[in-house]
Protein backbone atom coordinates (compact mmCIF):
# COMPACT_ATOMS: atom_id res chain seq x y z
CA UNK A 1 0.00 0.00 0.00
CA UNK A 2 1.24 3.48 -0.89
CA UNK A 3 0.67 6.60 1.20
CA UNK A 4 0.45 9.86 -0.68
CA UNK A 5 -1.40 13.14 -1.03
CA UNK A 6 -4.04 12.50 -3.66
CA UNK A 7 -6.04 15.22 -5.41
CA UNK A 8 -9.24 13.75 -6.80
CA UNK A 9 -9.76 16.28 -9.59
CA UNK A 10 -13.54 16.10 -9.48
CA UNK A 11 -13.72 19.77 -10.11
CA UNK A 12 -11.10 22.04 -11.57
CA UNK A 13 -8.35 22.64 -9.02
CA UNK A 14 -6.36 20.27 -6.88
CA UNK A 15 -3.57 20.33 -4.37
CA UNK A 16 -0.15 21.18 -5.82
CA UNK A 17 1.49 18.71 -3.41
CA UNK A 18 1.83 15.27 -4.99
CA UNK A 19 4.09 12.79 -3.25
CA UNK A 20 6.86 10.96 -5.05
CA UNK A 21 5.31 7.54 -4.36
CA UNK A 22 2.59 8.15 -6.96
CA UNK A 23 3.46 6.34 -10.23
CA UNK A 24 5.04 8.79 -12.65
CA UNK A 25 2.35 8.46 -15.32
CA UNK A 26 -0.47 9.18 -12.88
CA UNK A 27 1.46 11.94 -11.12
CA UNK A 28 2.17 13.70 -14.43
CA UNK A 29 -1.46 13.37 -15.44
CA UNK A 30 -2.53 15.09 -12.22
CA UNK A 31 0.13 17.80 -12.29
CA UNK A 32 -0.61 18.80 -15.87
CA UNK A 33 -4.30 19.27 -15.14
CA UNK A 34 -3.82 22.03 -12.54
CA UNK A 35 -4.31 25.79 -12.91
CA UNK A 36 -1.15 27.75 -12.25
CA UNK A 37 -2.50 30.13 -9.62
CA UNK A 38 -6.28 30.58 -9.34
CA UNK A 39 -9.67 29.57 -10.69
CA UNK A 40 -13.17 31.03 -10.55
CA UNK A 41 -16.31 29.01 -11.27
CA UNK A 42 -19.99 29.88 -11.44
CA UNK A 43 -21.94 26.74 -10.51
CA UNK A 44 -25.50 25.52 -10.05
CA UNK A 45 -26.46 22.80 -7.57
CA UNK A 46 -29.75 20.96 -8.18
CA UNK A 47 -30.62 18.98 -5.04
CA UNK A 48 -33.48 16.47 -5.48
CA UNK A 49 -35.11 14.59 -2.60
CA UNK A 50 -36.72 11.14 -2.78
CA UNK A 51 -40.13 12.65 -3.63
CA UNK A 52 -38.68 14.39 -6.68
CA UNK A 53 -38.76 17.92 -5.24
CA UNK A 54 -35.77 19.91 -6.49
CA UNK A 55 -34.05 22.86 -4.85
CA UNK A 56 -31.68 24.93 -7.01
CA UNK A 57 -28.71 26.75 -5.49
CA UNK A 58 -26.30 29.03 -7.31
CA UNK A 59 -22.82 29.94 -6.18
CA UNK A 60 -19.44 31.24 -7.27
CA UNK A 61 -16.41 29.19 -6.24
CA UNK A 62 -13.00 30.83 -5.85
CA UNK A 63 -9.77 28.82 -5.55
CA UNK A 64 -6.27 30.15 -4.96
CA UNK A 65 -2.87 28.61 -4.37
CA UNK A 66 -0.95 30.59 -1.77
CA UNK A 67 2.79 31.19 -1.57
CA UNK A 68 3.41 28.32 0.85
CA UNK A 69 1.84 25.91 -1.65
CA UNK A 70 -1.44 25.32 0.18
CA UNK A 71 -4.80 26.11 -1.40
CA UNK A 72 -7.89 27.94 -0.18
CA UNK A 73 -11.42 27.63 -1.56
CA UNK A 74 -14.38 29.96 -1.02
CA UNK A 75 -17.95 29.15 -2.04
CA UNK A 76 -20.25 32.20 -2.16
CA UNK A 77 -23.99 31.49 -2.53
CA UNK A 78 -26.27 33.89 -4.41
CA UNK A 79 -29.50 31.85 -4.72
CA UNK A 80 -32.02 30.97 -3.38
CA UNK A 81 -32.92 34.01 -1.32
CA UNK A 82 -32.87 32.19 2.04
CA UNK A 83 -29.14 31.37 1.65
CA UNK A 84 -28.09 34.43 -0.36
CA UNK A 85 -24.78 35.71 0.98
CA UNK A 86 -23.86 32.44 2.70
CA UNK A 87 -20.16 31.64 2.43
CA UNK A 88 -18.12 28.51 3.01
CA UNK A 89 -14.33 28.66 3.27
CA UNK A 90 -11.75 25.86 3.36
CA UNK A 91 -8.11 26.56 4.27
CA UNK A 92 -5.70 23.73 3.53
CA UNK A 93 -3.64 22.94 6.63
CA UNK A 94 -1.92 20.02 8.34
CA UNK A 95 -2.84 17.80 10.07
CA UNK A 96 -6.35 18.83 8.98
CA UNK A 97 -7.95 21.67 7.08
CA UNK A 98 -9.75 24.60 8.68
CA UNK A 99 -13.35 25.19 7.56
CA UNK A 100 -15.60 28.17 8.22
CA UNK A 101 -19.19 28.96 7.31
CA UNK A 102 -21.06 32.26 7.43
CA UNK A 103 -24.86 32.41 7.32
CA UNK A 104 -26.27 35.96 6.98
CA UNK A 105 -29.25 35.17 9.25
CA UNK A 106 -26.90 34.29 12.12
CA UNK A 107 -24.58 37.29 11.64
CA UNK A 108 -21.51 35.34 12.68
CA UNK A 109 -18.76 33.15 11.29
CA UNK A 110 -18.74 29.58 12.63
CA UNK A 111 -15.83 27.17 12.48
CA UNK A 112 -16.86 23.68 11.39
CA UNK A 113 -15.60 21.02 13.78
CA UNK A 114 -14.56 17.47 12.93
CA UNK A 115 -17.83 16.06 14.28
CA UNK A 116 -19.79 18.19 11.77
CA UNK A 117 -17.64 17.42 8.75
CA UNK A 118 -20.04 14.75 7.45
CA UNK A 119 -23.07 17.06 7.67
CA UNK A 120 -24.99 18.12 4.57
CA UNK A 121 -23.89 21.38 2.98
CA UNK A 122 -27.05 23.52 2.73
CA UNK A 123 -29.32 20.55 2.09
CA UNK A 124 -27.34 19.08 -0.81
CA UNK A 125 -25.88 15.58 -1.10
CA UNK A 126 -22.40 17.06 -0.67
CA UNK A 127 -21.05 17.01 2.86
CA UNK A 128 -18.42 19.52 3.98
CA UNK A 129 -15.89 16.74 3.56
CA UNK A 130 -17.14 16.09 0.02
CA UNK A 131 -16.58 19.76 -0.78
CA UNK A 132 -12.95 19.46 0.35
CA UNK A 133 -12.54 16.37 -1.79
CA UNK A 134 -14.34 18.00 -4.72
CA UNK A 135 -11.65 20.65 -4.86
CA UNK A 136 -8.73 18.37 -4.20
CA UNK A 137 -7.56 19.78 -0.88
CA UNK A 138 -7.58 16.67 1.25
CA UNK A 139 -4.10 15.49 2.20
CA UNK A 140 -2.22 12.50 3.57
CA UNK A 141 -4.60 9.79 2.40
CA UNK A 142 -3.61 6.14 2.47
CA UNK A 143 -4.17 4.82 -1.01
CA UNK A 144 -3.43 1.97 -3.38
CA UNK A 145 -3.47 1.82 -7.15
CA UNK A 146 -5.11 -1.11 -8.93
CA UNK A 147 -4.74 -2.31 -12.53
CA UNK A 148 -6.13 0.05 -15.15
CA UNK A 149 -9.70 -0.52 -16.31
CA UNK A 150 -12.31 0.87 -18.69
CA UNK A 151 -15.43 2.95 -18.02
CA UNK A 152 -17.89 3.70 -20.83
CA UNK A 153 -15.29 2.49 -23.27
CA UNK A 154 -12.59 4.88 -21.97
CA UNK A 155 -9.38 3.74 -20.23
CA UNK A 156 -9.15 4.80 -16.58
CA UNK A 157 -6.75 4.66 -13.64
CA UNK A 158 -8.20 2.91 -10.57
CA UNK A 159 -7.44 4.12 -7.03
CA UNK A 160 -8.75 3.10 -3.60
CA UNK A 161 -8.11 5.56 -0.77
CA UNK A 162 -8.67 5.24 2.96
CA UNK A 163 -9.34 8.58 4.68
CA UNK A 164 -9.28 7.51 8.35
CA UNK A 165 -9.27 10.09 11.13
CA UNK A 166 -12.43 12.19 11.31
CA UNK A 167 -13.71 11.20 7.88
CA UNK A 168 -17.24 9.94 7.44
CA UNK A 169 -15.93 7.35 4.98
CA UNK A 170 -14.03 4.12 5.40
CA UNK A 171 -12.96 3.73 1.76
CA UNK A 172 -13.27 5.67 -1.49
CA UNK A 173 -12.89 4.07 -4.90
CA UNK A 174 -12.01 6.43 -7.76
CA UNK A 175 -11.67 6.03 -11.51
CA UNK A 176 -9.64 8.71 -13.33
CA UNK A 177 -10.03 9.18 -17.05
CA UNK A 178 -6.62 8.70 -18.67
CA UNK A 179 -7.24 11.13 -21.52
CA UNK A 180 -8.43 14.11 -19.46
CA UNK A 181 -7.10 13.27 -15.96
CA UNK A 182 -10.57 13.90 -14.48
CA UNK A 183 -12.21 11.57 -11.95
CA UNK A 184 -15.23 10.15 -13.76
CA UNK A 185 -16.52 7.82 -11.04
CA UNK A 186 -16.26 7.70 -7.27
CA UNK A 187 -17.75 5.26 -4.77
CA UNK A 188 -17.81 6.41 -1.15
CA UNK A 189 -18.13 3.71 1.52
CA UNK A 190 -19.12 4.43 5.10
CA UNK A 191 -18.16 2.32 8.11
CA UNK A 192 -18.94 -1.38 7.70
CA UNK A 193 -17.96 -1.24 4.02
CA UNK A 194 -21.43 0.06 3.08
CA UNK A 195 -21.63 1.91 -0.22
CA UNK A 196 -23.21 5.23 0.80
CA UNK A 197 -22.68 7.59 -2.15
CA UNK A 198 -21.76 7.45 -5.80
CA UNK A 199 -20.41 10.27 -7.93
CA UNK A 200 -20.53 10.10 -11.74
CA UNK A 201 -19.23 12.39 -14.48
CA UNK A 202 -20.36 12.10 -18.09
CA UNK A 203 -17.12 12.15 -20.14
CA UNK A 204 -19.00 14.08 -22.83
CA UNK A 205 -19.44 16.92 -20.30
CA UNK A 206 -15.71 17.35 -19.68
CA UNK A 207 -14.61 20.73 -21.04
CA UNK A 208 -11.16 21.89 -21.94
CA UNK A 209 -10.25 25.26 -20.44
CA UNK A 210 -6.86 26.36 -21.69
CA UNK A 211 -4.53 23.42 -21.08
CA UNK A 212 -6.66 21.67 -18.46
CA UNK A 213 -9.92 19.69 -18.38
CA UNK A 214 -12.96 20.36 -16.19
CA UNK A 215 -16.08 18.23 -15.54
CA UNK A 216 -18.93 20.64 -16.28
CA UNK A 217 -21.68 18.22 -15.17
CA UNK A 218 -21.49 15.71 -12.31
CA UNK A 219 -24.02 13.90 -10.11
CA UNK A 220 -23.65 12.86 -6.48
CA UNK A 221 -26.16 10.20 -5.36
CA UNK A 222 -26.91 9.20 -1.78
CA UNK A 223 -27.84 5.54 -2.17
CA UNK A 224 -29.17 5.20 1.38
CA UNK A 225 -31.41 8.27 1.39
CA UNK A 226 -32.31 7.97 -2.32
CA UNK A 227 -31.47 11.60 -3.04
CA UNK A 228 -29.14 13.20 -5.55
CA UNK A 229 -27.48 16.52 -6.34
CA UNK A 230 -26.38 17.56 -9.80
CA UNK A 231 -23.53 20.07 -10.05
CA UNK A 232 -23.27 22.14 -13.23
CA UNK A 233 -20.34 24.43 -14.00
CA UNK A 234 -21.81 27.34 -15.96
CA UNK A 235 -18.74 29.57 -16.31
CA UNK A 236 -15.09 29.12 -15.49
CA UNK A 237 -11.88 31.11 -15.66
CA UNK A 238 -8.37 30.21 -14.57
CA UNK A 239 -5.35 32.24 -13.46
CA UNK A 240 -7.30 35.43 -12.79
CA UNK A 241 -6.31 37.99 -10.10
CA UNK A 242 -7.86 37.22 -6.69
CA UNK A 243 -7.03 39.18 -3.55
CA UNK A 244 -5.82 37.23 -0.51
CA UNK A 245 -8.47 38.96 1.65
CA UNK A 246 -11.16 37.06 -0.22
CA UNK A 247 -9.99 33.91 1.60
CA UNK A 248 -9.58 35.49 5.05
CA UNK A 249 -12.06 34.03 7.61
CA UNK A 250 -12.20 37.39 9.41
CA UNK A 251 -13.57 38.96 6.21
CA UNK A 252 -16.46 36.53 5.62
CA UNK A 253 -19.01 38.91 7.16
CA UNK A 254 -18.26 41.70 4.69
CA UNK A 255 -21.36 42.89 2.86
CA UNK A 256 -19.79 43.31 -0.56
CA UNK A 257 -19.90 40.19 -2.71
CA UNK A 258 -16.89 38.86 -4.59
CA UNK A 259 -16.70 39.73 -8.30
CA UNK A 260 -19.20 37.89 -10.46
CA UNK A 261 -17.89 35.26 -12.86
CA UNK A 262 -18.47 36.14 -16.51
CA UNK A 263 -17.37 34.89 -19.90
Amino acid sequence: MKRFIFPFLLSLPASPMIAAEVPDVLRNCIEHNLPQTTSVQSIELRARDRSGYEQVLQADVYWKRFAEGNARVLMYFSEPSDVRGARFLVIQNKPQNDMYIYMPGLFKVRKITSRNISGSMLGTDFSYEDFERLHGILTDLKAEQFPDDELSGRPVYVINSYPGGNSGYEKIGTMIDKETCVAVKMELYEQGHKLRKEMLVDPAAIRQVGDIHVPADLVMRDLRDKTETRLLVENIKTDVPLEDDLFDPTQLKKKDAPPVVSD
